[in-house]
């Protein structure tokens, strides 16, 4: 979909490899530990009394401009269908209806 994929968690290097050991499996693309939690506190993700972070998910442009966001409490997934349509959705370069899909007319 000419975008790049990039994973960051609070989790360290040993927790990646027991996740991409077991239940994640292989992924084929990048997965970064923030140890120090700085990027986690920069995207506005981190529970700081917990010390955990929520789930984010940023579409930036290549320009460095966040274009989506969405922030989920720990206990709600990501929809890969959604960030998908909304990545398309962003291509176009439109004004995209609600509920649009790829093909739609744009308004």
């Amino acid at each position: 979909m000419n975008a790049e994929v990039l994973a960051v968690s609070v989790d360290s290097e040993h927790s990646h490899k027991a996740w991409i050991n077991g239940d994640l499996g292989k992924i084929n693309f990048p997965l970064a530990s923030d140890m120090t939690k700085e990027i986690a506190r920069k995207y506005g993700v981190l529970d700081e009394k917990l010390g955990i972070a929520l789930r984010g998910l940023f579409i930036i442009s290549p320009e460095g401009h966040v274009k989506y966001s969405v922030v989920h409490d720990l206990g709600i997934g990501r929809s890969v269908g959604e960030t998908m349509r909304v990545l398309k959705a962003l291509q176009t370069g439109g004004l995209c209806p609600i509920d649009w899909n790829e093909g739609d007319e744009l308004l």
